[in-house]
């Protein structure tokens, strides 16, 4: 059992005592041994089943709770870039957890707001319905699953199909990568450079170089990292304006893979340009791999699938993380990538290219993830 679910089961015995001393007593059939064990057998057996009820309430409980603490601390540090990413990275280490079990508890209590009944479903039941992103929906597949009498596998199902419906165009749009140390000048707004020209470098970083006061906002610059700096009277900069350039051609950077959580997923040391170099957990824009089974043994999010395709569970989780970290590690180091924007985990959505090759349509072609919008 996950560490973060250990519950009183002392508790849950006296309650259940307490229980059967107040019921109404029938005398069974006890005249032989073998019906004396029998009957001892069933009595474990509905023990175990009850106890079994009330872990799982427990677990929900505890996961929306936990799922609301991190949410309202989050919230009051929202002015922070990164910051919910960086607390569920913390959070998972010192409390022995996994990132991915902590995430799907932020993405439940952020779901429902108010607190579901415990004993509606099971926390493996809810980890698959935060799949569905339609409100209505969700709550009609957990209705029919009560009424049903789904288990989780038999949810997991009924979520897939009705994903696999859904599902967009299995092909990304064509993606190219930009221009590296090509930046826009911007005016910042709040902080140290307020109402001063300042380069956007990405990942909510601005930098003023000396040269800045030679251009206007909304220039877009190349950073030549291997040109010196000017001497007085000289008038050669190592930050030059490029003429008709465009949105295309910026937020594109080397980086340097530390860690692969799976076949979407992973930590890099960004290269901004100016001797800056910043860490980030980085999702691959448009796609869902399978999860890793995380280490206490339960899988992750539940996995959107093609039509028939056999991906399911955390094996197929580790072949598409096994793709990933071989091909950086062919790469030599020849990793760029082009950022978008963050998803809801704080986390900056990117177009990968290793060593030339557009890494988010490979796994596609290779059935390794589906396409998401």
């Amino acid at each position: 059992m996950p560490a973060m679910f250990k519950v009183t089961i002392a508790a849950f015995l006296v309650f259940f005592s307490q229980v059967a001393l107040a019921a109404p007593q029938t005398q069974p059939r006890l005249q032989t041994y073998d019906e004396l064990l029998g009957a001892i057998r069933q009595t474990r057996a509905a023990s175990a089943q009850r106890i079994e009820a009330l872990v799982e309430q427990e677990k929900v409980r505890e996961a929306w709770e936990t799922g609301k603490l991190i949410d309202v601390h989050v919230l009051q540090h929202q002015e922070r870039a990164a910051y919910g990413e960086q607390v569920i990275i913390r959070l998972a280490k010192d409390l022995g957890s996994s990132e991915t079990e902590l995430k799907y508890m932020l993405q439940f209590a952020r779901t429902y707001p108010i607190r579901r009944p415990a004993d509606e479903l099971s926390w493996s039941h809810y980890q698959t319905l935060l799949s569905l992103n339609d409100p209505k929906e969700r709550e009609e597949v957990a209705k029919e699953a009560l009424r049903k009498g789904w288990n989780r596998d038999q949810l997991r199902e009924e979520v897939r199909r009705r994903l696999a419906r859904d599902l967009p165009q299995s092909k990304l749009p064509e993606a190219k990568p930009g221009k590296t140390y090509t930046y826009r000048v911007v005016k910042a707004a709040v902080g140290p450079y307020k109402d001063q020209l300042a380069l956007d470098l990405g990942f909510s970083t601005y930098f003023q170089p000396k040269e800045i006061k030679k251009f206007k906002k909304g220039d877009i610059v190349k950073w030549n990292v291997r040109a010196r700096s000017p001497r007085p009277g000289e008038e050669t900069s190592p930050l030059q304006k490029i003429p008709n350039a465009a949105d295309a051609d910026l937020f594109t950077y080397h980086v340097y893979v530390t860690q692969v959580i799976d076949g979407d997923t992973f930590h890099a040391l960004i290269d901004l340009g100016f001797n800056i170099v910043m860490m980030q957990t980085l999702r691959l824009r448009g796609l869902d791999a399978p999860e890793i089974y995380t280490s206490e043994g339960s899988p992750g999010r539940d996995i959107k699938i093609s039509p028939g395709s056999p991906r399911a569970t955390g094996l197929e989780g580790k072949e598409a993380k096994a793709f990933v970290e071989a091909e950086f590690s062919k790469a030599g180091g020849k990793i760029l990538i082009k950022t978008v924007k963050s998803d809801k985990y704080d986390r900056y959505l990117a177009d990968v290219f290793v060593d030339g090759k557009y890494l988010n349509e490979e796994l596609l072609e290779k059935d390794l993830a589906v396409a998401v919008n």
